[in-house]
């Protein structure tokens, strides 16, 4: 075959070489034989076989792929360019590269949220099945019964297998107790996701009512330190045992969208851990694998008709609900909504750097074009076409391009890593981390080559139709006579129109940030430490809870260096808030109308600890728990519920569904009225409504979500409070697990993480555009002081000062500033208005970012201006005019 010749030339070549050799001798053997001398038969034989090099050319060509043999030809002469200039192979890949590690930190954001799919066997495969609800959303959690019936009914999947969302947990057994995330599964599930085991085995039919247990990868390798004899050793969730059997593979979390599972137990443990009450129904997600040649249509099909049928034996699980299937670990439609218009904004911004360097680089390669404008005359000259001269150019343009896309990707995994500090406000098991996938890679490879061909494409156009005789004698047709305005011109205006639009949405984004940074948050911020746990996910009954807290609580107030401290469910500006409606006792509630607002369970001094001023009524001092219930509220629900007249001595009731029971909800009485202060995240409303309920009289209900949180105010040393704390609760009960440990200025800025991230985002963006584009200012200017040398020697020759030759060069540069500037300001504006409704607290059309950032790019472009114009006005006269 003809690739295998190819692969072969040299050896073929040389056992070509070989045979004309001996058949030359052996004519020369049959020509001397003839009776001729040897110098004769030699030139006889030479003279009928013909020129050797023209049969080793002829073989060698028919061997070969000439378009590889020339591009390898123009690889190595585009290599050798490069090489011998490596300061401008540099700019122009670090330039591209910044664009393209903007558009790649970008799309792996993309990746994670829409194109992943969950670790599995076949994810395409893998289906999520769900219910809707009377509106059509999706509902997500399906009955247990419900569950099992679908199981014996549909066809179109090869199996179904139900899981429950996230259980916590206070893992014990191996070092240091620590919280765990997990959830229960049947004992299908790992055979319907296909996932293979690291170590032992998942779960088989003989494991559906066994306390055993399969690790996570991460859980295995950090907790249990990738201990290999870990199969069949004990551990203990809450409290109780469980036998290990397995380690999932890496990096499957579960099929959640970014939600992680650090083990996995049988459905029927979740009860034996105090999750579900006998009287409890059970909801479950629930999965399913596609039968061999069933498409999703057909399943749904079937869905469909099993729905109608599910609706009459379930009337009031399935009342006006059918069922959906979509392939697992996707994101649902609806969430969509949500994130699509900032996912489209901040793609547009990283494009938008990419074409600031794009244009960057192809002012960049014009200068090397018009340096390369006497060569290319020549090359025409001894018969070059145009397409021999345009392809090694183009060539060049995508090598770099291909070395900006390396550099881009290197920096967009440091850019994941740095992101990697940014925290969430609260303990929950979502997975933030961003990765370079496959998808990514090729994102970015694609996206190099398309920058290549689009920098490399006008300046090869240009640079190959040169007029022959001008260019000989040194005249560059890229640059006319009387022409004002080149391409160049043209490319670095759009450039500071792009920065002109970067700058401003970054400088409404910082600006934001810093009001809410430096805005008052009505809590104390300075020495006050957080501290979580959870007792009843540790293992205790609710009736016992109360005493744990106690016991910890006097602890740490008998610490010297604590001046107060007070437990509460929910830690101020977590997000996860919980909250109610109210209405007027003896009024009727209505669910659509009744304010709602925040609710903190509280203990006595949480209001001290926290620095927030009461300032009608009293405290919780004294509120039992089997006394009548009170409530505190803040001036905003007060303001908002009772207008001007005095809350203290009202009673209000939560506003419940009409079919909850009980009808009649238990009454509260308002005993006091507080200041305000930030609640669910610093962005949102400046005075959200909060109430406050005793932490005594609600302890029993339920067990929150986040633990309790014991806030402390301490005077000393943070480092030495923590670890005092930590002792402390561990002196009470060593299996307690604690988490969400921080000082309270940390859950401030933590609870900025999106609008951190967003500023941080668009001030990289913003940062690098307005490099690429003063870089590419200052190389125009420069550019144009180095093609005028001959007019700036005769303009100084003529009586020119310094100073007139300045203006002049400055003048040029600022006049293209302005009109891009001109050009960019209402972009900008447009850009603004779509930033303040993203993201709540900026505000569109800001005065001061719309006057600072204009007046900023001026004088970056006079500093860039200004620096060649300093050199141009430095020129001797006489050298000038000798310049060729």
């Amino acid at each position: 075959m003809r690739w295998q010749r190819f692969f072969r030339r040299k050896q073929a070549d040389l056992e070509l070489q070989q045979e004309i050799e001996l058949y030359l001798e052996e004519e020369i053997d049959a020509n001397i034989a003839r009776g001729m001398d040897k110098d004769e038969a030699r030139r006889r034989a030479h003279l009928k076989f013909g020129s050797v090099n023209r049969v080793r050319e002829e073989v060698w060509r028919e061997s070969s792929f000439l378009w590889i043999e020339h591009m390898w030809g123009d690889l190595r002469y585009v290599l050798r360019k490069l090489i011998s200039a490596p300061s401008a192979a540099l700019t122009v890949m670090i330039s591209l590269g910044i664009g393209i590690a903007a558009n790649a930190l970008v799309f792996s954001g993309v990746d994670k949220i829409a194109l992943q799919g969950p670790p599995v066997g076949d994810p395409t495969k893998l289906m999520s099945v769900y219910p809707t609800d009377q509106h059509g959303q999706r509902a997500q959690l399906i009955y247990a019964e419900v569950y099992e019936s679908l199981r014996g009914q549909l066809k179109s999947f090869s199996d179904l297998a139900a899981f429950t969302s996230h259980i916590q947990v206070a893992l014990t057994g191996r070092g240091e107790p620590r919280r765990a995330w997990g959830q229960s599964v049947t004992q299908n599930y790992f055979d319907v996701t296909q996932v293979p085991m690291t170590l032992g085995r998942g779960f088989g039919s003989r494991d559906v009512y066994s306390p055993v247990i399969v690790l996570g990868y991460d859980l295995w390798r950090i907790y249990f330190n990738a201990d290999d004899r870990v199969i069949g050793n004990t551990v203990f969730l809450s409290g109780k045992p469980f036998t290990v059997i397995g380690v999932a593979k890496p990096k499957f979390r579960g099929t959640l969208q970014m939600q992680v599972a650090d083990f996995w137990i049988p459905l029927s443990q979740q009860a034996s851990l105090g999750f579900l009450q006998e009287t409890d129904s059970e909801l479950v997600n629930v999965i399913a694998r596609f039968a061999p040649g069933v498409d999703r249509a057909t399943a749904q099909a079937e869905l469909n008709s099993v729905s109608q049928r599910l609706a009459t034996a379930f009337p009031k699980e399935m009342q006006e609900r059918e069922l959906r299937c979509e392939q697992a670990g996707s994101l649902p439609a609806e969430a969509w909504v949500h994130i699509a218009a900032f996912v489209a904004a901040v793609m547009g911004i990283a494009l938008l750097v990419l074409a600031i360097a794009v244009s960057n680089v192809t002012n960049l390669l014009l200068s090397r074009a018009m340096a390369r404008h006497r060569e290319m005359a020549i090359r025409i000259a001894l018969g070059g076409t145009r397409w021999q001269l345009i392809q090694p150019m183009l060539l060049e343009s995508l090598v770099l391009s291909l070395g900006g896309g390396v550099v881009g990707v290197g920096a967009s995994v440091l850019a994941m890593r740095a992101l990697t500090y940014f925290h969430m406000p609260v303990d929950l098991p979502i997975d933030l981390t961003l990765n370079i996938s496959t998808v990514v890679l090729w994102y970015a490879f694609v996206l190099s080559v398309v920058a290549g061909m689009l920098c490399g494409l006008g300046p090869a156009l240009a640079a190959t139709r040169p007029s022959v005789p001008n260019a000989l004698k040194g005249e560059s047709s890229l640059e006319k006579p009387g022409r004002r305005w080149a391409m160049r011109d043209v490319l670095v205006m759009v450039q500071i129109a792009a920065t002109m639009v970067l700058l401003c949405t970054t400088s409404l984004y910082l600006h934001s940030l810093l009001k809410l940074t430096n805005g008052n948050t009505g809590l104390r911020m300075d020495g006050v430490r957080v501290l979580s746990i959870d007792p009843v996910h540790n293992g205790y009954k609710a009736e016992q809870v109360p005493l744990v807290l106690k016991r910890v609580l006097d602890g740490v107030m008998a610490m010297p260096q604590v001046a107060s401290a007070a437990w509460t469910d929910s830690t101020p500006l977590s997000i996860a808030m919980k909250s109610k409606k109210f209405h007027h006792v003896g009024q009727p509630g209505d669910l659509g109308l009744d304010p709602e607002a925040d609710v903190y369970d509280v203990g006595p001094g949480y209001f001290a600890t926290m620095g927030i001023q009461q300032i009608e009524g009293r405290n919780f001092n004294g509120a039992g728990p089997d006394g009548p219930k009170q409530m505190i509220v803040n001036e905003a629900f007060a303001h908002r519920m009772f207008k001007d007249r005095r809350a203290v001595g009202q009673y209000l009731t939560p506003t419940v569904p009409k079919d909850a029971s009980p009808q009649t909800p238990v009454s509260y009485e308002i005993i006091g009225v507080v200041k305000n202060s930030k609640s669910t995240m610093m962005n949102f409303e400046d005075n959200p409504p909060i109430v406050y309920e005793a932490l005594e009289q609600n302890m029993g209900t339920s067990a929150p979500l986040l633990g309790y949180s014991l806030m402390v105010h301490y005077q000393g040393n943070g480092a030495q409070v923590a670890n005092a704390l930590q002792a402390e609760v561990h002196s009470v009960d060593p299996s307690l697990a604690i988490f969400h440990q921080k000082e309270m200025a940390e859950q401030i800025m933590d609870s900025l993480i999106i609008p951190r991230a967003e500023s941080t985002i668009f001030g990289v963006f913003g940062i690098a555009g307005l490099l690429l584009a003063t870089v590419g200012l200052y190389g125009v200017m420069s550019y144009t002081v180095e093609r005028r040398t001959k007019e700036m020697g005769i303009r100084l020759a003529l009586g020119a000062t310094m100073g007139q030759i300045q203006s002049l060069i400055v003048r040029y540069g600022i006049a293209r500033t302005v009109i891009a500037l001109a050009i960019g300001f209402p972009m900008a504006l447009a850009a603004s208005k779509v930033a303040a409704s993203l993201q709540n607290g900026i505000t569109a059309y800001d005065a001061i970012s719309f006057t600072l950032t204009p007046l900023f790019l001026m004088l970056v472009a006079l500093v860039a201006c200004w620096i060649p114009a300093r050199r141009a006005s430095a020129t001797d006269p006489q050298a000038t005019l000798r310049h060729e």
